[in-house]
C-alpha cells in the first residue's frame, strides 16, 4: 500500500480484561547480565548495553531490502496455543522517535519477523503501529490502495508495555496494562502455523540523522498457560 494513500488518525479506545493463570517461559528485567539465551542479529556489542537496570539498543537506519537488527529469543511454544509476550519500550523521553525510526517487538519464525509491534514517528507523530486498516472503498475497488484509510494510536507512556498474544495462529497486538489494569486491542491478523522455530525480538532501527540515540527496553516477559 502506497504510504500517500494512508490517512493519520490519532484515536484510541480502553478495554479492560482479565487473563487466566500463566506461567513464564522466559523473562528478563535486564538487570546484571544480558541472558545467554538471546541471540545477537546484525547487532555489534556496540549496539547493545545494559543500562541503569534496562536494555538499550542502539537506534540503527536499515537500508531498503536489509535484514532487521534485533535481539531474538527462541522459545518451545506452538501458535496454536495461546502465548503472551511483552515488554517496555522507551525512546528519548524528551526528543522522542527521530522520523521513520521504530522501535518494538516481534513473534519470530524461523529467525524472520512474523507478526511486528511498535512505537514508530510517522510524519512527526509518535504512535503505535501496525494500525487499523479500513476499506473505504465500493464493491470491485479493493485493488485500488487510495480506497484504504490507516488509523493509528498516539504513542504513550502511559499506555502500558507491547504486547503481543499469540492464538489459535493469530496474533494481536496490545498495549497494557495502565496504572488503572486496563488493555487496549489494537490490531490483529493471521499467522503462520507453526509448532517450532518460534520465538520473539527486539529491535530499534530506522532514521536518518546522525545524532546518537538509543532505545530502552526493560521487563521483557514471555508467559503461556499453565
Amino acid at each position: 500500500m502506497k504510504a500517500a494513500s494512508l490517512s493519520l488518525v490519532i484515536l484510541g479506545m480502553w478495554t479492560a480484561v482479565s487473563s487466566a493463570e500463566e506461567k513464564v517461559l522466559f523473562s528478563d528485567d535486564f538487570a546484571g547480565e544480558l541472558s545467554p539465551k538471546w541471540q545477537r542479529v546484525g547487532l555489534t556489542d556496540e549496539d547493545v548495553r545494559l543500562r541503569d537496570g534496562a536494555l538499550e539498543i542502539r537506534l540503527r537506519p536499515v537500508q531498503k531490502g536489509q535484514a532487521r537488527p534485533m535481539l531474538r529469543v527462541d522459545l518451545p511454544f506452538s501458535s496454536a496455543g495461546t502465548v503472551i509476550a511483552s515488554v517496555e519500550v522507551t525512546a528519548s523521553p524528551d526528543k522522542g522517535l527521530l522520523r521513520g525510526a521504530e522501535a518494538g517487538l516481534s513473534l519470530t519464525s524461523a529467525g524472520r519477523p512474523e507478526f511486528t509491534v511498535r512505537k514508530t514517528n510517522i510524519d512527526g507523530f509518535q504512535v503505535f503501529a501496525p494500525g487499523e486498516v479500513r476499506f473505504l472503498g465500493q464493491p470491485g475497488q479493493e485493488g485500488d490502495p487510495g480506497q484504504y484509510s490507516v488509523t493509528y494510536w498516539p504513542a504513550r507512556a502511559t499506555d502500558g508495555p507491547l504486547r503481543i498474544i499469540v492464538r489459535g495462529h493469530y496474533a494481536y497486538f496490545q498495549t497494557g496494562p495502565t496504572q488503572s489494569g486496563e488493555y487496549r486491542t489494537l490490531f490483529h491478523s493471521a499467522i503462520q502455523e507453526g509448532n517450532e522455530g518460534l520465538g520473539f525480538c527486539l529491535f530499534a532501527t530506522g532514521g536518518d540523522s546522525e545524532e546518537e540515540r538509543w532505545v530502552r527496553f526493560d521487563n521483557f516477559r514471555v508467559t503461556g498457560p499453565t
